[in-house]
């Protein structure tokens, strides 16, 4: 039973150890209550999704002219209508694994996976799984590559690559994988870069779940973010405080685990404090209805 006196709020900065509580929204409290009374009474006709593994990454950089909040912006795209998975919603660049990710060998630079497993509190196998997630999906959707050339030197003025571009193109169709697109163009995945700093996993009574990394990276220099992604009606950076209020505002929706990520990004004071390494936090919500009849997801946070 958690001590209702120490449980904390979704907009409140999470730790190990720490409880979290926050409310259903109204649109499914009717699948969460069914999902909760079948769980009570030992039906097993709600059986859980398994969840897809899935990254997402905050691209940070500095403002050039911070006049109130935090001194950097955040990359944000709003989802298209059309998307079955949260649409209208104002996510970080993400998506899915895609087995194609282990069709070959990755260029690797950076700790090694077994290194990151340790500090993401994961196997070996998800923590590169994830990486190379996070990577290809913040290229398809930004055209960000967080990678560098063999010999150290940064990559620069992508924008105007056909070479990048098409590649860019067979990514997202599903018919180049990240790895070969790497080894093709002697690049390395520049793993230094990304700061892994949480892992949530969608509450079991959704249909849709994923167990979902966040990271942080620096906006590499010379590069430029876009949004040219069938996934998404707008793009662009933002402050992370203004984000907030505007969801508080009712102005933009944006899913609890983005808010919890965001309120975290307010705690820092520019993109290197943002990008310090640190242990990731796991948040398992479940699904339960509080003595008064409230539907709420809670999860100690590990």
């Amino acid at each position: 039973m958690m001590n209702e006196s120490r449980v904390l709020g979704i907009t409140d900065v999470l730790s190990q150890g720490s409880q979290l509580e926050y409310t259903v929204p109204e649109k499914s409290l009717e699948r969460v209550g069914a999902f909760v009374d079948a769980q009570r009474s030992g039906s097993n006709q709600n059986a859980p999704v398994t969840p897809r593994l899935s990254s997402t990454v905050m691209l940070l950089r500095e403002r050039a002219h911070p006049q109130e909040g935090s001194s950097f912006a955040v990359f944000m795209q709003q989802r298209a209508s059309s998307m079955a998975f949260v649409p209208d919603a104002v996510v970080f660049p993400g998506g899915s694994f895609d087995a194609m990710d282990d069709t070959c060998e990755i260029p690797w630079e950076g700790p090694l996976p077994s290194q990151w497993a340790q500090r993401m509190g994961c196997s070996e196998d998800t923590a590169r799984r994830a990486f190379v997630t996070a990577a290809r999906e913040v290229f398809e959707e930004s055209g960000v590559l967080l990678a560098r050339r063999k010999d150290g030197s940064e990559l620069l003025n992508l924008a105007g690559s056909e070479e990048l571009q098409s590649a860019r193109s067979l990514l997202a169709g599903h018919k180049l994988a990240f790895g070969q697109l790497l080894s093709d163009m002697g690049l390395v995945l520049w793993t230094d870069l990304f700061c892994p700093c949480a892992h949530w996993v969608t509450p079991p009574s959704e249909p849709r779940r994923y167990s979902t990394f966040f990271f942080r990276a620096k906006m590499p220099q010379g590069q430029c973010a876009d949004g040219k992604t069938s996934e998404a009606v707008r793009t662009g950076w933002a402050n992370p405080e203004w984000l907030l209020e505007q969801q508080r505002a009712g102005a933009l929706i944006i899913m609890p685990p983005t808010i919890s990520n965001l309120c975290d990004l307010t705690q820092a004071q520019n993109v290197t404090e943002a990008c310090a390494q640190r242990q990731t936090v796991h948040v398992y919500p479940e699904p339960t209805r509080k003595e008064d009849g409230t539907l709420v997801f809670r999860s100690v946070v590990r």
